[in-house]
Formats: C-alpha cells, structure tokens, sequence
C-alpha cells in the first residue's frame, strides 16, 4: 500500500511538474508574440510620425503659394468679382433655333420648350 501512495505520489510529481512547463512555455510564447506586436506598432507609429511630418512639409502655405504661382496662371481677386446673388440675371428659356426660324416663315406650330410646357401646367388656366 505504501509503495502505491508513493506511486501516486512520484506520479502527481511528474505531472504537475509537466503542467507547470507547459503553463511556462505558453507563458514564454505568448510574451515572444507580444513583444513581437508592440515591436510592429511602433514600427507603425514611427512611421506615421515621417508620413505627418512630410504632410507638414507639403502643406506649407509658402510651399503651396510657391507652387501655385510657378504652375497655376492665377490672377489677383477683385472686387468686382463679388456679386449678390440677386444681382444674378434669370436664366433665360431655352430656344429652339430651327423651330423659330420655321414659325418666323410660317411653317410650323408654335413649338414649346420643357420649361414653357412645365410653366404653362402649373399656371392657372394654362394649357395642361
């Protein structure tokens, strides 16, 4: 009975010594897996830091004014350029040239354009 318990006993031993190492080599490849994602984010933020401080360089407002005078044929704002947008003209109908010059000689119905055939439906008493 005796050399039983110390089966059993030498046996449990064993194994939670074999639990123990692979609790320890799990351990170990997990923190290998971990250093290896921290190595690859600061990789990562090092290299958003060169792609913000090229941004910084390419964004410069004396860089952009530079290029913009060497490639862009840009003429000074003026004053006159600002208008209200009342001071805007009404588009004007759209004309159908053959259609006017066959009414001028009398050959062809009064034509209508979209815009008339809408104006002419919404209004009171038009022609639908």
């Amino acid at each position: 009975m005796i050399k039983l318990l110390h089966v059993v006993a030498i046996g449990a031993l064993v194994s939670s010594a074999l639990y123990a190492y692979t609790i320890k080599y799990g351990t170990t490849l997990e923190a290998e897996q971990l250093q290896k994602i921290k190595g690859k984010t600061q990789r990562e933020r090092e290299a958003i830091a060169v792609l913000k401080a090229e941004w910084q360089f390419l964004t410069r407002p004396d860089r952009l004014q530079t290029l913009a005078d060497r490639h862009l044929d840009l003429q000074p704002f003026s004053v006159t350029q600002v208008v209200r947008a009342s001071d805007i003209p009404n588009r004007g109908p759209k004309v159908d040239a053959i259609g006017r010059k066959l009414e001028d000689l009398g050959l062809g119905l009064p034509t209508e354009t979209p815009r008339d055939r809408k104006a002419s439906a919404t209004t009171p008493g038009g022609r639908p």
